[in-house]
C-alpha cells in the first residue's frame, strides 16, 4: 500500500509541474464509480446471469499516467437506509486530479478469477487473468474497461462500466414429440458431465481471448424440464411432465468457459473411442394418462460438437419421440389386423 501511495504522490506532482497553468487551488474531487450494465431479459426459471440489480460488488484496477491507482481495489454496493438509493463505495478514496489521464478496468463480481496481471500500454488499460469456476459454473464473469478519461477541475463524473459478458451461458430444450394424444413425458437429471474448470483469458476493451483450457471434469446440473410459468418452488422438488407438442427448458442455466470442445474417451465394443463434444445426460419417462409406464427412466448419453463464444446464450435443443425415447431401439407402433371372420352358425328358434 505504501508504495502505490508514494507511486501516485509522484505522478500527482508531474502534472502539477506540467499542468500548473490549468490548476485551480480547491478542495479536490473523489474519485466515484457507477455501473451502467443493461439488464438482459431470460425465459429460464433459474437464470444466474449478472445484471444492474443483482451486481453487488466488482474489482477495479486503475492508472493516473502510468503510475498504479487501484491495484486490484473491491468495489461494493451500499444501500442508503434513509432513501433506500444505492450507491457504490470503496476502501481508500482517491482523488481526481485536473489535466491527468486515468485508465480503468473492472471484472465482476469479486470472485472466480485469480493471478490477475495488469498493464498500461498505448495509453489503454488491459487485464489478463487466470479463472477458476466456482459454484458449479454458476457465477457469470463481467469485464469492461474505461480508457482515457481526464481529470476535471470540478464536477467530474463517477466512472460508468458497461460490463459484457466473457464466460457462454448454456440451457436445454426439450420438446415432446410422442405424437400420442394421452401420452406425457418427463424429463430429469440433465448433465453436462465434462465442462472445463480452468482455463486463462486475455481481455482487452474489444476482445476476449481464452486459452490454456483445462481440466474438463466439472459436472453441471441443469435439473430437470420445466415449465418455466410456473413457480420455482413447485418446479425445483418434482419432476414435470408435459403433453405432445409442448416444449419445456431445463429448470437452470449455467456457465461454460468458451472457445475450445471437450472429448471423452470410451469403451465401445472393446476399443478405445473418442467422442468430441461435451457429454450430454438425461432420464426420460413416459405417461401413459398420467401412469408412467417404462420401468425403469431412459437413459440417454449424447455429445454435443459446438464451440462456445463469449457473451453467447445457448440453448440446446432435443425432440423426444418414440424413435429415440428409448436409447436402445425405436419404440413399434401398436397395430391392429384381421385375420380371419368366422361363418356364421344357423340357430334354430321353434315359436
Amino acid at each position: 500500500m505504501k508504495k502505490t501511495l508514494l507511486l501516485v504522490a509522484a505522478a500527482v506532482a508531474l502534472v502539477a509541474c506540467s499542468k500548473e497553468d490549468t490548476l485551480v487551488q480547491q478542495a479536490p474531487e473523489a474519485i466515484g464509480f457507477d455501473n451502467a450494465f443493461v439488464e438482459n431479459s431470460t425465459r429460464s426459471v433459474n437464470d444466474p446471469s449478472l445484471t444492474a440489480s443483482t451486481l453487488n460488488d466488482f474489482t477495479v484496477y486503475g492508472y493516473v499516467e502510468s503510475a498504479v491507482l487501484f491495484p486490484g481495489t473491491v468495489v461494493n454496493k451500499t444501500i442508503d437506509n434513509k432513501d433506500l438509493s444505492s450507491a457504490w463505495k470503496y476502501a481508500g478514496t482517491q482523488y481526481w486530479v485536473a489535466g491527468a489521464k486515468y485508465n480503468f478496468a473492472a471484472i465482476a463480481p469479486n470472485k472466480g478469477w485469480s493471478n490477475v496481471t495488469t498493464a498500461v500500454a498505448d495509453d489503454k488499460a488491459s487485464i489478463s487473468t487466470n479463472f477458476a469456476f466456482v459454484n458449479d459454473g454458476e457465477t457469470d464473469l463481467l469485464y469492461d474497461e474505461v480508457e482515457n478519461k481526464v481529470g476535471l477541475v470540478e464536477q467530474n463524473t463517477a466512472v460508468g462500466f458497461d460490463f459484457r459478458h466473457i464466460l457462454s451461458k448454456v440451457k436445454f430444450s426439450f420438446l415432446n414429440g410422442y405424437n400420442v394424444e394421452s401420452a406425457k413425458i418427463d424429463v430429469t437429471n440433465v448433465k453436462i458431465e465434462n465442462a472445463y474448470t480452468n482455463a486463462n483469458v486475455a481481455l482487452t476493451n474489444t476482445a476476449t481471448t481464452w486459452s490454456d483450457w483445462a481440466n474438463a471434469t466439472l459436472e453441471l446440473d441443469f435439473g430437470f424440464a420445466s415449465d418455466n410459468e410456473a413457480t420455482t418452488d413447485d418446479k425445483e422438488g418434482v419432476a414435470v411432465t408435459y403433453a405432445y407438442g409442448a416444449t419445456y427448458e431445463s429448470l437452470n442455466e449455467l456457465f461454460l468457459i468458451p472457445g475450445a470442445v471437450p472429448s471423452v474417451t470410451i469403451q465401445e465394443n472393446g476399443a478405445d473411442v473418442t467422442k468430441v463434444g461435451y457429454k450430454v445426460t438425461f432420464d426420460v419417462n413416459l405417461y401413459i394418462n398420467n401412469v408412467k409406464v417404462n420401468a425403469a427412466a431412459y437413459h440417454h448419453v449424447a455429445y454435443v460438437n459446438f464451440t462456445p463464444v463469449a457473451g453467447y446464450a445457448y440453448d440446446i435443443k432435443t425432440t423426444i419421440n418414440a424413435s429415440n425415447i428409448d436409447p436402445n431401439h425405436a419404440q413399434e407402433p401398436i397395430e391392429f389386423t384381421v385375420n380371419t371372420v368366422g361363418n356364421w352358425t344357423e340357430g334354430t328358434v321353434n315359436m
